[in-house]
């Protein structure tokens, strides 16, 4: 699986990533348990001890002024660590594992906090892996296991393509907030489609932005895809009936359809969405067949409220994560299938056309914790 090869290598590159934090919980506790034992310390102070005794009877005189040898048996030149010295020695190499405790609970609940898997769903993964772990030695890599484990379990039931109909027209709109890489999405993922023999047009319903326009124009030129557009702030409602009149008219099984990045504190713009959606259900009552909303991971915890307000407006159907490789807050992710169970399509690195692939929570659940299991298959 190459892409998510490069998922793991870019999935949490900034510094609170799940992987890194999961090694200093576990080092944590060895580095208190070193410092707890001093063990340095302690060989210090014996040496020194076993030193002033030396030096005092070396120096130690008879009633006539002569000085006492005591002259070691020849064995004792070599003489070998004492009991003592090998246990406190030992210390310096104690295995990295920690008891799973409350403290080490807690630390583990925090990191999947900051790493935005959310404070119910960090909860629900803690008490899942205490209920059957507690008191237990853990390892780094076996704690990172039981955690992917629960992961998976979590994003297992959402993960799932957008739903196709054969023999008619597929009718896709697309949702989002301006930057969450809406538009590259579509050219992306239209590519994808007619690489599966499928006739595929596009339409820039974003007639609020020229800038939105020229990028899905250059990925239409690219693929070879028909577009249709419109004039500049023009109805984005009409250009949507325009794209759909062609699409029957000339075969096509599957329209995209791109629009404006509207922000929810908008009133005005999510009516111009819901007006989109009113002039589909004229043409096809069964329309849209998929509302996929494409989300910015790096937009942390305020994604839980685009979800929520979208899907109230627009009905989202489906979710499509970008930019998976710029954050450490990847885990939203799995909050979101926690909280909202909306299937999860696709997850995106960056601009290449590759970086865009269908969701796989096994490879998912590894990559987000740092495992390499599972990677290569």
């Amino acid at each position: 699986m190459k892409f998510f090869k490069k998922l793991k290598e870019k999935l949490f590159s900034t510094s609170s990533k799940i992987g890194s934090g999961l090694d200093e919980i576990i080092d944590s506790e060895v580095k208190d348990s070193k410092k707890m034992n001093q063990p340095n310390s302690i060989l210090e102070n014996v040496d020194s001890k076993v030193s002033e005794i030396d030096q005092s009877v070396s120096s130690s005189k008879t009633k006539n002024g002569q000085k006492l040898h005591n002259k070691k048996p020849e064995r004792d030149k070599e003489k070998k660590p004492g009991f003592i010295r090998k246990i406190l020695s030992s210390v310096d190499t104690i295995s990295r594992r920690r008891r799973l405790d409350e403290k080490m609970l807690l630390d583990l609940e925090d990191l999947l906090i900051a790493s935005d898997v959310g404070v119910s769903t960090s909860s629900l993964i803690v008490e899942r892996i205490r209920k059957d772990n507690y008191s237990k030695e853990l390892s780094v890599e076996e704690l990172k296991r039981l955690i992917s484990v629960e992961i998976f379990n979590i994003v297992k039931p959402s993960s799932g393509i957008p739903k196709y109909n054969d023999g008619k027209l597929n009718i896709w709109l697309f949702i989002g907030v301006n930057g969450s890489g809406k538009t590259t999405t579509i050219g992306k993922l239209a590519k994808q489609e007619k690489e599966k023999g499928r006739k595929v047009i596009v339409a820039a319903g974003d007639t609020f932005r020229a800038a939105a326009v020229d990028q899905l124009s250059i990925w239409s030129e690219r693929s070879g895809i028909p577009m249709v557009k419109g004039e500049e702030k023009s109805d984005p409602a009409s250009v949507v009936f325009k794209a759909i009149e062609k699409a029957r008219n000339e075969g096509i099984d599957l329209l995209m359809i791109d629009t404006a990045g509207r922000l929810q504190n908008k009133t005005g713009l999510m009516e111009e969405l819901e007006k989109i959606i009113r002039v589909i259900k004229k043409q096809d009552d069964t329309a849209p067949h998929n509302v996929i909303l494409v989300l910015d991971a790096t937009s942390g915890q305020n994604i839980h409220s685009q979800v929520d307000i979208f899907s109230k407006s627009a009905g989202v159907t489906g979710i499509i994560m970008n930019k998976l490789d710029g954050t450490a807050k990847g885990g939203v992710l799995v909050a979101l299938a926690d909280k909202f169970h909306l299937p999860i399509h696709c997850v995106g690195l960056g601009e290449k056309m590759d970086d865009l692939a269908p969701f796989d929570p096994k490879l998912f659940a590894n990559a987000i914790v740092g495992l390499d299991q599972d990677i290569d298959e």
